[in-house]
Parts: structure tokens; C-alpha cells; sequence
């Protein structure tokens, strides 16, 4: 064999490993493409999932507060009607209130009634913090009034209004912060 054949046989040998390996170079980029791929489906499923099951008990954690808003106007509104003057006067418009917010609730998401809440916070932080304390406190003496009879379904109501309440004074306090406003109404100075 002379040295040109060798180098001749060097050179295709090398040529047959460049190509082998291109070769596999583009077998294992497909596989890495099909596993990002089959990654990217499978996370964005779960995904889905996770966004279902989070609105779906977003939407129960609205019509339990719904229903229980629903319970709460109807007892302030027998308690009207047991009372005579004023104070029936005060419950049922009470009871009116309440009906009217449950009923904006409604067919609402999440969403929706977080950025109405926020919004009405922003442009009357006052009335919006004492609105809430008072419907907290209403709303919970309420809830434990009734407490023997609660079913499973309405105690997840009672910690859905708990947060909602606590969600309600915290974006009150944000509000009231962001504003400067001391508690007594005054200005930062």
C-alpha cells in the first residue's frame, strides 16, 4: 500500500465518521425537539388543569358567598319585620344593602369583583374601610349565629367571607396608606 492509497483511505474513513456523526448529531436534536415538545404539552395540560380547578373554586367560593349573603338578608329582613320603628327601618335597609351586593356578585368571577372591590377602595377609602368592617363584623356575627347549622358547604362559605373581609380591610389599609392619610382622616405631614 503506498502512501497515497493510505492517505486516500485516512480521508474516506474520516469522511465516513463526519457523516456517522452529523448523523447522530440530527437523530439525538429530533429526540431533544420531541422531548421539549411532549414537556411543553404535558406542563401546558397541567396548567390547564390547575387553572380549571382554581376557577371552579373560585366560582364555589363566590356562590357560597352568595348563598350565604342570600341567608343573611333574609334574617335581617325577618328581623325587620319582628321590629317595629327605627331599628326595622335601619334592618331592612340593612337587608336591601345586602341583597343589592349579592346580587352584583352574581354570575361575577373572582376577578372581576376583586377589581370592583379595589376600585371602589381607591376612590373612597373612608366609607370603603368602615363598609367593610361592618359587613365583616355583620357577615360574622351572622355566620356564628347560625354555626349548629352549618353543613360543610356553608362553613367553606364562613372562610370564604373571612378572607374576602380580611382581603376587603388589608386593601382598605393599602388604600388609606398609599393616600397618606392618618386614621383621623388628617394628611402626613
Amino acid at each position: 500500500m503506498t502512501n497515497g492509497d493510505l492517505k486516500d483511505k485516512l480521508a474516506a474513513t474520516a469522511d465516513k465518521a463526519k457523516d456517522t456523526a452529523a448523523s447522530a448529531m440530527d437523530v439525538a436534536t429530533d429526540a431533544g425537539r420531541a422531548v421539549k415538545d411532549e414537556v411543553k404539552a404535558q406542563v401546558s395540560e397541567k396548567f390547564d388543569a390547575v387553572r380549571d380547578a382554581a376557577g371552579d373554586r373560585a366560582g364555589a367560593a363566590r356562590d357560597s358567598l352568595v348563598g350565604a349573603g342570600d341567608r343573611l338578608a333574609e334574617t335581617l329582613q325577618a328581623e325587620a319585620q319582628s321590629s317595629d320603628g327605627v331599628s326595622a327601618r335601619m334592618l331592612s335597609g340593612l337587608a336591601g344593602g345586602v341583597s343589592t351586593v349579592t346580587d352584583g356578585l352574581r354570575g361575577r368571577t373572582l376577578g372581576d369583583i376583586l377589581a370592583g372591590a379595589q376600585d371602589y377602595a381607591r376612590r373612597n377609602p373612608g366609607t370603603f374601610a368602615v363598609g367593610a368592617a361592618v359587613a365583616g363584623f355583620a357577615l360574622a356575627r351572622f355566620l356564628r349565629s347560625s354555626s349548629n347549622r352549618q353543613s360543610a358547604e356553608e362553613a367553606a362559605a364562613a372562610r370564604a367571607a373571612d378572607a374576602t373581609d380580611r382581603l376587603y380591610r388589608d386593601a382598605a389599609r393599602r388604600t388609606v396608606d398609599t393616600q397618606g392619610l392618618h386614621n383621623d382622616g388628617g394628611s402626613r405631614g
